[in-house]
């Protein structure tokens, strides 16, 4: 699957689908990108403005489409559903909606090539994540979501700016739910090889976990929607199936037998290539964080 004949759907022209699109384009990820909308006129609007940027990049083509070629694409990402609302709304509020949302879409692409692979986006997304597996006929390891892959952007970001370094420099994980019972796993958080601890208090690193986990709902609050992150963090997520990079990211897979959690999707750590999830990554959690990930685990089983 190289990026020369590289096929890539975007369904969902809105904020998120569309910067997600444009950020593809620019990073040359894909010979083809395609833009999938019900609201065929934003989607043309979006193509019209992306194309304005063709004359600079090695992307030989954007331009919107319907399921049909979305189904035969090498990777498909879904930003379609409804948006987390200002205010105190929480993304599994968004459940019953969104899930509608994902049958329909899953009930067009038809047929989908056996070989795709299919990136959620969609919030709630681990919970979106599961019933995409369901829905879709695929192998599991060749669907899943973002899972806390922006947290732990956020993450890494909030602790080189404490440091005055860069955030390429910090290591470590946010796991979980992406939402409200995400946690950070302090134990896995390093900087240039020194565990965190050596550098932040407990306070400043509390300080820090709570920005990040607040973040969203303080950007959604400012300008109503979410979209630059996450196009980022989709394109290296994208990048690493492209070029078979293997990288550790924190996506939201299927979880087996995984530090005590067991039949579910949450963001954890995955070695991640072409073809999809080739594996979890094996990181033994402290006892206080296996407790965490046990309780986002039982947030999200309620609403499944």
């Amino acid at each position: 699957m190289e990026n020369i004949d590289t096929k890539i759907a975007v369904i969902g022209a809105g904020s998120v689908g569309s910067t997600i699109a444009y950020t593809l384009v620019m990073k040359n990820l894909a010979a083809e990108v395609i833009l999938v909308d019900i609201n065929e006129a934003k989607e043309e609007g979006e193509v019209m403005d992306i194309n304005d940027a063709l004359s600079f990049v090695e992307t030989g083509k954007i331009k919107g489409g319907d399921y049909k070629d979305a189904s035969s694409a090498d990777i498909i990402i879904i930003t379609a559903g409804l948006p987390q609302k200002t205010g105190e709304q929480s993304r599994l509020e968004l459940v019953n909606k969104n899930k509608e949302i994902l049958k329909s879409i899953f009930g067009q692409l038809v047929p989908i090539s056996p070989e795709t692979i299919i990136v959620i986006v969609s919030n709630p997304v681990d919970i979106m994540t599961f019933y995409a597996q369901e829905l879709s006929g695929l192998p599991k390891n060749q669907v899943f979501g973002t899972g806390t892959s922006l947290d732990t952007a956020r993450l890494r970001t909030e602790i080189a700016l404490a440091l005055d370094i860069n955030a390429q420099s910090v290591n470590g994980f946010v796991l979980g739910e992406h939402g409200e019972s995400e946690f950070v796993a302090w134990s896995t958080v390093n900087v240039g090889g020194v565990p965190i601890n050596e550098k932040l208090s407990e306070e400043i690193s509390n300080g820090i976990a709570q920005k990040v986990k607040d973040d969203a709902k303080n950007i959604i609050d400012r300008k109503g929607a979410t979209f630059y992150g996450i196009a980022a963090v989709t394109s290296d997520i994208v990048e690493s199936i492209l070029m078979d990079q293997d990288k550790v990211l924190p996506i939201s897979t299927r979880i087996e037998n995984w530090n005590g959690v067991d039949g579910i999707c949450l963001g954890v750590p995955a070695v991640l290539g072409r073809g999809g999830v080739k594996s979890l990554w094996s990181l033994e959690l402290t006892d206080n964080e296996k407790s965490k990930l046990r309780e986002s685990a039982d947030q999200i089983k309620k609403y499944l």
